[in-house]
């Protein structure tokens, strides 16, 4: 099994998940002290606790994020959106560093599902060019862009990217 690891949030990422836990949890306290009748408090507290369950879990799991794959399934171990794939499915030896400053038709321009923070970038998102892709980033330059036959990109940010491009190349040719 090979393994890369994916980047840790950085400060202004993890400041912003802090900051909406810490809102939800401001939230939650108004909601328990507030008389409200019980249905209602119920309900709220109910999807209050979901939503703080969701991004505690995603801060969580984001210091844990990887890719790792053997001869036949690549996994890509993101918080909420984990992909499993088939060594059939992905074009690692095409995966490719990319500059999001510079390569401005590879930046995510629409959420449609994910986490978009200052400094992270969470889920699936249609970019500028119109094409589709998964991410995990939290530095705009050297992204690695890993394309598979699904219809999306996958784009992630790693502590090492060049070694891990290496290891990403290395790993098709088996």
């Amino acid at each position: 099994m090979h393994t890369v690891f994916l980047s840790t949030l950085g400060t202004t990422a993890l400041y912003s998940l802090v900051g909406l836990l810490v809102g939800l949890l401001l939230i939650v306290t108004i909601v328990l002290m507030k008389p409200m009748p019980k249905n209602a408090k119920y309900a709220a507290m109910g999807i209050l606790t979901a939503v703080l369950g969701l991004f505690t879990l995603t801060l969580y799991q984001s210091y844990n994020s990887q890719i790792h794959w053997d001869e036949q399934t690549i996994v890509f171990d993101v918080p909420l959106y984990g992909q499993s794939l088939s060594s059939e499915d992905i074009f690692l030896q095409q995966a490719y560093l990319a500059d999001l400053n510079q390569q401005t038709e590879l930046q995510p321009k629409w959420r449609s599902n994910g986490i978009g923070l200052p400094g992270y970038s969470l889920g699936w998102f249609k970019l500028n060019n119109g094409d589709k892709a998964l991410l995990s980033v939290t530095e705009q330059q050297q992204v690695i862009v890993i394309p598979t036959n699904q219809g999306y990109s996958i784009m992630v940010s790693v502590e090492q990217p060049q070694n891990a491009l290496e290891k990403l190349h290395a790993a098709d040719s088996m």
